[in-house]
């Protein structure tokens, strides 16, 4: 049994189009010569390599133990520093496809890469837990296209902040788009799959559901593409592993179902986004991260928790 992966990458001007070259290695190579399509004039040689590869054993799941999978891949490879967003955006048509069908990838933000998932599809909500091997009592948060999305799914930013502060919503617009998580009140257009809080399963409380989520409007272009393309927003979590190679993120989680990765090269920096709790009223920044966290400490000395990290409120945040 194999698990395929398929990579799209750029080819030189020079490539020979209608042509196809096998070659065998480990793991074993297909390089097949296409067209893009378009205007016969203007039409675009690209390469696409799929590579055969075992299927992997991956340790842990949910109910412990070890198990087996393999799945089928899209690994997308962007060229951003020579071709440039307008000459690569083409190839988000396949993600965004694979989105839409409920699969779970990896694409990259302003800060870390991050899972991703149809916030709407329940199935692709719990099947990014999955990937992850993340316990159901651990937040998300949503990659917004704008302030829109954030009025949408969540009551939006404290108004009545304490006396002489500014008002939250206009620091916010100085920080987004970037590197910021806000913590913010749920409202009810937030589907609840993305709110439900299972560790306290079988026990008194029953599933609790969250009243809160994290919301983002990184500022990355390839993310802000992805989201116009699918015209919504998406649910997301931080990679563990982030500062290995896209390729070896993919290869981590291949077997566990990982249906694609978008791969923009290494990031330059490791630092996740600086998360500001607001679902209060008061922020609170849980993680001092990307973002210029100083703006949103408290001017008063005895509120001890500003400036503060809490690793566990902020896990998983990109």
């Amino acid at each position: 049994m194999t698990a395929a992966m398929t990579t799209i990458l750029s080819s030189s001007s020079t490539a020979r189009a209608h042509r196809a070259t096998t070659t065998t290695t480990t793991p074993m190579r297909a390089k097949i010569m296409m067209d893009n399509g378009g205007a016969s004039s203007h039409r675009r040689r690209f390469d696409v390599v799929a590579r055969a590869k075992t299927k992997q054993k991956r340790a842990g799941g949910g109910g412990g133990g070890s198990g087996v999978a393999t799945a089928e891949g899209l690994y997308v490879e962007m060229d951003l520093e020579t071709i440039g967003l307008e000459g690569e955006a083409w190839k988000l048509d396949a993600v965004a496809e694979a989105i839409r069908r409920g699969a779970v990838g990896v694409i990259p933000t302003d800060t870390k890469y991050a899972f991703v998932a149809d916030l709407t599809n329940a199935d692709a909500v719990q099947k990014l837990y999955d990937i992850k091997n993340a316990g159901l009592n651990k937040p998300l948060s949503i990659l917004c296209r704008g302030f829109a999305d954030i009025d949408t799914y969540t009551t939006g930013f404290p108004s009545n902040p304490k006396a002489g502060a500014t008002l939250p919503f206009k620091l916010a617009k100085q920080c987004l788009p970037g590197p910021y998580t806000f913590i913010l009140p749920a409202s009810k257009e937030l589907p609840k799959v993305c709110l439900m809080d299972k560790s306290t399963k079988d026990k008194a409380r029953q599933c609790k559901a969250r009243k809160t989520v994290g919301v983002r409007i990184p500022a990355c272009d390839v993310t802000a593409a992805l989201l116009e393309l699918l015209d919504a927003p998406l649910m997301c979590s931080t990679v563990p592993e982030c500062d290995d190679e896209p390729a070896v993120i993919y290869d981590n989680y291949l077997a566990a179902g990982l249906g694609f990765m978008v791969d923009i090269g290494a990031r330059a920096s490791s630092a996740a986004s600086t998360v500001v709790d607001l679902s209060t009223g008061d922020a609170r920044v849980l993680r001092r991260g990307a973002g210029d966290p100083d703006m949103w400490a408290s001017d008063e000395g005895d509120d001890e928790d500003d400036g503060g990290d809490d690793e566990d409120a902020a896990w998983g945040f990109a």
